[in-house]
């Protein structure tokens, strides 16, 4: 093992080591990544089942790889009703869930007047109203909510604080290079590194359990990526509240504008996990 790897088996990864760690090949990283995590936590897998809940998939973003995201009227639109909720949540209990994911499209009342007026319809003025009903039928399901709804106000965030057991956001990337013309991120005003790392910080500053993560692949560099993992682990060390972070890799899709877009190999996605 070289000097550099013990260094990071051994002792703290300071900022300085993080970037040269980056510059090794992918298997050397792994191998003393896995001897570091073997030595402190051993060889147990532990996992909760749960349920995932697209609750809309309307979105005022339109990041370049996202195949998710739908406008009113499209091929492929939807919103999850008050009935259709109750019901996944009622048979993810009955197959053994213990968790419910709540995921959807960002601020999507900001965006599209016909989903203003649903969920008018259904009694709520905004989408946090909604959620924190559907996190209180989680609970009454006997399920464990979790709320990704992309970004969030600290008003909001104490809204949803007393229905879930935590609140995710994706930082993916802190480089506004991303969000620069021809990048993936330049017509999505929600994915702007210093909105994401607001919420992040506000979150932690009202104590609330929350998930982060990053997205490689999306022309980022490996140095960006770096960066991103630094930013969120100081946010922890600040705060103490990250309990997860993500880490995804992009994937092509056809009807998107990085449909033809390479993605990223399976050792890249190990040395960043490294």
């Amino acid at each position: 093992m070289s000097t550099l790897l013990q260094r990071a088996f051994l002792g703290p990864v300071t900022d300085e080591i993080a970037y040269r760690l980056s510059k090794l090949d992918a298997a050397r990283l792994c191998e003393a990544a896995r001897a570091r995590r073997d030595g402190a936590w051993g060889k147990t897998l532990t996992y909760s089942p749960k349920v995932f809940l697209p609750v809309t998939n309307l979105c005022r973003n339109h990041c370049d790889y996202c195949s998710f995201r739908r406008s009113p009227g499209e091929p492929g639109e939807w919103t999850m009703s008050p009935a259709e909720v109750r019901e996944w949540l009622h048979r993810a209990r009955s197959q053994g869930c213990i968790e419910a994911l709540f995921c959807l499209g960002d601020t999507p009342e900001n965006g599209f007047r016909e989903y203003r007026a649903l969920l008018r319809s259904w009694g709520h003025e905004r989408t946090v109203d909604y959620l924190r009903w559907a996190a209180e039928e989680a609970l009454g399901a006997g399920l464990l909510p979790h709320t990704n709804a992309g970004i969030l106000s600290r008003e909001d965030m104490i809204a949803l604080k007393p229905v879930n057991v935590s609140l995710g956001l994706m930082l993916e990337n802190v480089s506004d290079r991303l969000c620069q013309k021809g990048m993936p991120h330049q017509r999505a005003p929600d994915k702007r590194p210093a909105k994401r790392l607001q919420m992040t910080r506000e979150a932690g500053e009202l104590q609330i359990p929350f998930t982060s993560g990053l997205l490689i692949g999306i022309g980022e560099t490996v140095e960006e990526r770096v960066d991103t993992i630094l930013a969120i682990r100081r946010l922890h060390r600040a705060y103490g509240h990250i309990g997860e972070v993500i880490v995804q890799n992009f994937r092509s899709h056809p009807a998107t504008p990085m449909g033809l877009a390479c993605e990223p190999r399976s050792d890249e996605l190990a040395a960043t996990v490294a």
